[in-house]
């Protein structure tokens, strides 16, 4: 078997149904320079009723999916997946949340070594 047969899908690919709805529904667009843009769905965006209509279960999903479209030619240029980096922007706050649950502690005194 081969490395990758091995290892289990932690989120689903992207799907057709999840670019057309960046696509149509997109209200996050930032200038990349050269007629090109990103577009994204916002999470206050992904939880209205047209989107989950269309998404269902995978409206939350499509909050990961970047879309650069260049204008001047009205196609899309790249699909940005960035689930992978969702696990890191939540291991950040739960380090942040950790250092509030750890109990205070006196520190030891300091001892002279000769």
């Amino acid at each position: 078997m081969s490395r990758l047969a091995c290892q289990p899908w932690h989120v689903r690919p992207v799907s057709a149904a999840m670019i057309s709805a960046v696509l149509a529904f997109a209200d996050i667009h930032r200038d990349m320079g050269g007629g090109r843009t990103l577009m994204r769905l916002s999470p206050e965006r992904a939880t209205k009723a047209d989107v989950i209509l269309l998404l269902g279960g995978d409206a939350e999903r499509a909050t990961d999916v970047g879309l650069v479209w260049n204008d001047r030619e009205d196609q899309l240029v790249r699909v940005i997946d960035d689930a992978a980096l969702r696990e890191t922007r939540l291991a950040a706050w739960e380090e942040a949340f950790d250092l509030f649950d750890a109990e205070d502690h006196e520190p030891e005194p300091a001892r002279l070594c000769a």
